[in-house]
């Protein structure tokens, strides 16, 4: 989940509070948009508690005043406290738009598939574009599969999302049940998309732990890009200002204009002089896969990787690059797939994996050190010590130690998914 850092508020004055529809405003319309990127902030949670989906809902106005193409729309869907709305944020004659396009009487559960779903049918149908992108905000747990029951290791929601609906506790991410609020598994999100309709040109999550090889294998089918953290994150999030005209806009979507959205993001956040208050030297590893390669690598894995982990063995994992660490959290090691590869395989067979990893990931950025959770307020970092060798993509390893308390199971939630059956780690008998 994003790290709940304290965040200064500023003034939101005029942002985002217009109530008319946009026959109220001079917008011309066209048959076909250039692209639309809708923006799912789902924030009815400590995010939005803290302020942060209001921080940056002004920074993506702020940010899309700077284009230039009227056929260009952000679309920004709120769901917190309040009761959920849509917003078309768009350019005609050097003038910036806001209008809000859809207002619902009653609450959403942003986690619900359907609610995706029925958002991205409704901008395509409405506004249909020659290129659609995604940005997935809230809290996250990467590939980890949420059942939105009562866990009894603490009942704790996996995966992506957190709604604690309209009579839940935001401070506390809790439904009126006081159960953890509802999550939405990865395997649903990528069914939501389908069934809308719309392929993606890329997701961009700003979220914690997202760009975990096996979420992507999930989503492979739905979007040519996946941008996203492999570390947790800032609850400050993207600096929409500046990613909004220099990257979520490039067009059109070729790996170089796709890539600039994590080395966007990655500047903002670790080396921009101006930001380095709001973003208070939390660190970042940030990737950008292309999605068109993942059957591959998960073939490649399977011939290098699963032979040692064979009749559920585990060979030494000390020594690997982590972006989250099981000693700390009822979580999963994350460790980074290139130094696990590197570390794992002899060198022929490594820089044959590599070869294959390589076209996967496309762009890939990792501080000296980043955060990896808080502890009592307090930040736990990690360091980089296998620079040569990550990649800034996660991927999970399974061992004995998940199937015991005080750990969810793991290796059985892990069977689960698409990446076990076709990266080999079937035959392993994990």
């Amino acid at each position: 989940m994003k790290h709940l850092l304290y965040i200064p508020l500023i003034s939101l004055c005029c942002i985002l509070t217009s109530c008319s529809d946009e026959e109220s405003f001079s917008i011309p319309t066209y048959d076909t948009y250039r692209r639309s990127v809708v923006v799912y902030l789902a924030a009815q949670n400590s995010l939005g508690d803290i302020g942060a989906s209001r921080l940056d809902s002004a920074e993506i106005v702020r940010g899309a005043s700077k284009l230039t193409d009227p056929h260009d729309n952000v679309f920004l869907f709120i769901d917190d406290m309040k009761k959920p709305r849509l917003y078309r944020i768009c350019r005609y004659r050097n003038n910036t738009f806001y209008p809000k396009v859809l207002a619902w009487s009653t609450d959403l559960c942003s986690s619900d598939p359907a609610t995706l779903r029925d958002l991205l049918k409704y901008v395509s149908t409405k506004y249909p574009s020659e290129s659609y992108g995604l940005v997935m905000w809230s809290h996250a747990d990467g590939w980890l599969m949420a059942d939105n029951t009562q866990n009894t290791l603490g009942n704790i929601n996996k995966s992506f999302g957190m709604d604690v609906g309209p009579d839940g506790n935001p401070q506390t991410d809790t439904d009126a049940s006081g159960n953890i609020g509802a999550s939405m598994n990865i395997s649903d999100m990528a069914d939501a998309i389908a069934l809308s309709g719309v392929h993606l040109d890329y997701i961009f999550f700003d979220a914690c732990l997202m760009q975990c090889v096996e979420a992507a294998y999930e989503l492979r089918n739905v979007t040519n890009y996946i941008v996203a953290s492999a570390t947790s994150t800032s609850a400050y999030g993207g600096y929409y200002e500046n990613l909004i005209p220099n990257a979520l806009f490039a067009y059109p979507a070729t790996d170089e204009n796709i890539a600039l959205i994590s080395q966007q993001y990655y500047y903002d956040a670790v080396e921009n002089p101006d930001l380095k208050s709001k973003y208070n030297n939390t660190g970042n590893a940030i990737s950008t896969i292309k999605t068109q390669y993942l059957e591959q690598l998960a073939q490649a894995t399977a011939q290098y990787i699963s032979p040692l982990f064979a009749e559920k063995m585990t060979p030494s994992l000390d020594d690997i690059q982590m972006y989250m660490n099981s000693r700390i959290f009822n979580a999963p090691n994350y460790y980074d797939m290139g130094s696990a590869a590197h570390k794992l395989l002899p060198e022929e067979d490594y820089q044959n994996w590599l070869s294959i990893a390589g076209k996967c990931v496309i762009d890939h950025h990792v501080s000296n050190s980043y955060i990896i959770g808080i502890i009592n307020g307090m930040p736990v970092e990690n360091t980089l010590f296998d620079p040569d060798h990550v990649l800034g993509v996660s991927m999970f390893l399974p061992q004995k130690k998940y199937n015991a308390y005080p750990y969810d199971p793991f290796n059985t939630q892990f069977k689960k998914t698409s990446w076990y059956r076709d990266a080999g780690w079937e035959v392993t008998g994990w």
